[in-house]
């Protein structure tokens, strides 16, 4: 609107001048060819266009100056304010367009290449700087769905070549059991008992094999679960999660305490992925605790916050860096139903969550696992 009234200005100022201009070479044309009348005379309407008799013999050349002069005063405004549109238009484009269209030609050029690594600038805050910054929040969008989708595809690998190398053991054992019974067995060289002894061991391992699928195809199925929010009451669901513990606790001696530090009536959870964290560090707890477990609920800066320690032989350095991945196991680990997959569940789903896992070492010796979430405001 700038651009355009300083324009129309302009071309209203530049008519005024031609119009007055044109009117006074024809003016003095025609006193030249009529030097009976004056300047007062052709300022009078009236008489000029009630004269019969004025001379019209212009020269040729005359003759085109005043029909340029005709025409200018017939069509200078429309030439003028037509011109006036056209810069202010050409103006405005090169000082407020033609920079942020680049911009985004050439960004929409990159991220059509699945290149992502680059910043689209706002040079102003008018409607072409938003869109700038709308394209530079698209691009920061699918540079983090890009990276979260190359770590979960990282991620599936890790699990993948943890699954592999898990199911070498019992597959080597099934093969060697199996090769054992087909040299031997046709000959009768085993005895009944040690034929039962080889068959029990070969079940067991066939037992391990299928737990390993079972617990692979929920590991595969983390990546596809959806959040579901929903309102709860705090201390309600505090309480079930309180008696969930002591449930999973029933048949071993161990003091659980809680404590809660949350003081809002409700928030937005979702209780599901929660209680299945919480089931999973309970159930890491319980797995090394000599005598107490202590579970402590917190809520920070937005977070909510799951605390499980316990008074067991705590992390070792690699357990510190490695206990999240998945089918981890301790190399002092004796339990063959312990999958290690537990500590890594609760890390995905945290992440799902807009949390995240941290593990630590009380100082007076135990383990120490704390999760958080992100709320959901409603």
């Amino acid at each position: 609107m700038i651009y355009m009234l300083i324009f129309v200005l302009i071309a209203g100022l530049l008519s005024v001048i031609t119009i007055t201009g044109v009117g006074q070479i024809r003016n003095n044309m025609f006193l030249k060819y009529n030097a009976s009348y004056t300047s007062a005379d052709i300022e009078n309407p009236a008489i000029i266009y009630n004269m019969k008799d004025f001379n019209t013999d212009y020269s040729y050349k005359d003759q085109q100056i005043i029909k340029l002069c005709s025409f200018l005063d017939s069509w200078s405004i429309l030439i003028f304010f037509g011109l006036a549109t056209l810069l202010a238009s050409w103006l405005f484009y090169h000082n407020k367009l033609k920079q942020p269209i680049r911009t985004l030609r050439e960004a929409s050029q990159k991220i059509s290449g699945n290149d992502l690594n680059f910043h689209i600038p706002q040079a102003s805050e008018d409607e072409m700087g938003q869109l700038c910054g709308s394209f530079e929040r698209m691009r920061a969008a699918l540079e983090d769905n890009n990276r979260q989708m190359w770590r979960s595809i990282e991620d599936r690998k890790q699990l993948n070549a943890a699954f592999s190398h898990d199911l070498r053991t019992p597959l080597t054992v099934l093969r060697g059991y199996a090769d054992f019974l087909n040299k031997y067995l046709p000959e009768d060289k085993i005895s009944k008992e040690k034929l039962l002894d080889t068959i029990s061991t070969m079940s067991t391992h066939i037992l391990r094999l299928e737990n390993y699928v079972q617990i692979m195809g929920e590991a595969q199925k983390l990546d596809d679960i959806s959040v579901a929010w929903t309102k709860v009451e705090v201390s309600v669901f505090l309480e079930q999660l309180s008696s969930l513990a002591e449930f999973l606790a029933r048949e071993q001696s161990l003091e659980l305490s809680f404590e809660n530090h949350i003081s809002e009536p409700s928030l937005y959870l979702d209780t599901g992925m929660v209680t299945r964290i919480y089931e999973n560090l309970i159930a890491n707890s319980l797995r090394y605790a000599s005598q107490t477990i202590s579970v402590r609920f917190e809520m920070d800066e937005g977070f909510f916050s799951i605390t499980v320690s316990d008074d067991g032989k705590g992390f070792s350095s690699q357990d510190l860096k490695l206990a999240t991945t998945p089918f981890y196991t301790s190399r002092t680990e004796a339990e063959e139903s312990h999958y290690g997959m537990g500590l890594n569940i609760c890390k995905v789903l945290a992440e799902k969550l807009g949390g995240g896992i941290q593990l630590t070492n009380h100082k007076s010796g135990g383990a120490c696992v704390k999760v958080w979430i992100m709320l959901h405001q409603s």
